[in-house]
């Protein structure tokens, strides 16, 4: 397990996903966008607030067909096991590896409520869910790419490799943070001062926001004057 500071997945829980993005851009600049924060088509189905923190542990499945001799499966009693001796506040990345992708659900309110037992503070489906009303009920964060209905056999393939979220990779426990514009990732080497420059962005956005409250067109001239574009 890596050495992580409850008190800071806690503490950026008061934060929304591009207020640590932003943040963490004047910490480390830019990076590219595969290792920074997911793509359009992940939606959140749990309501809009509030931001989920917590670190990833992947899982690889199949939901429409079964797995080939080649790709092997492991058994969902070992996923289980394994998220039951998470100590810190997990995200659970499930990634559909089926062809085609999104036409099989990989999560629905059975297993909401487990994960929920269980301690994940939240669920990312890279492809399709089903019983969403049921997942709602659970009291778990769940994104996904779509709905479906149903499912086919239903096998986990691989624990704890890489997956795409959206055009995010994402390893086992990196740092995610997550609400309904998608999810943000934060590298390890910049946890201790991501907490300080949240809030400097926050106050400077306020700051800019109140400036322009005032329907007034001289205000921008005013504005860039002082340097604060």
């Amino acid at each position: 397990m890596a050495n992580i500071d409850l008190s800071i997945l806690n503490d950026l829980t008061a934060f929304d996903s591009a207020t640590v993005q932003n943040a963490a851009i004047r910490i480390r600049g830019y990076i590219n966008e595969s290792d920074d924060y997911s793509g359009t088509s992940l939606k959140r189905y749990t309501g809009e607030m509030p931001t989920i923190v917590g670190i990833a542990t992947t899982v690889k499945a199949k939901a429409l067909h079964k797995p080939t001799e080649n790709e092997g499966t492991v058994t969902w009693k070992e996923y289980y096991e394994k998220i039951s001796k998470i100590e810190l506040p997990f995200i659970s990345i499930f990634e559909d590896i089926d062809s085609p992708r999104n036409r099989a659900a990989l999560f629905g309110d059975n297993m909401a409520f487990m994960h929920s037992c269980l301690g994940a503070v939240g669920v990312v489906a890279c492809g399709a869910i089903r019983d969403v009303p049921g997942i709602q009920r659970s009291g778990i964060s769940v994104w996904a790419e779509g709905r479906v209905p149903g499912h086919g056999p239903f096998n986990a393939v691989s624990l704890g490799d890489q997956v795409n979220v959206a055009g995010l990779n994402v390893n086992e426990e990196d740092v995610l943070v997550a609400d309904a514009d998608g999810v943000t990732k934060i590298e390890k080497e910049i946890l201790n001062d991501i907490i300080k420059v949240c809030e400097e962005v926050r106050k400077d956005e306020a700051r800019t926001q109140k400036f322009f409250s005032v329907k007034d067109k001289t205000r921008y001239k005013s504005w860039t004057a002082q340097d604060y574009t």
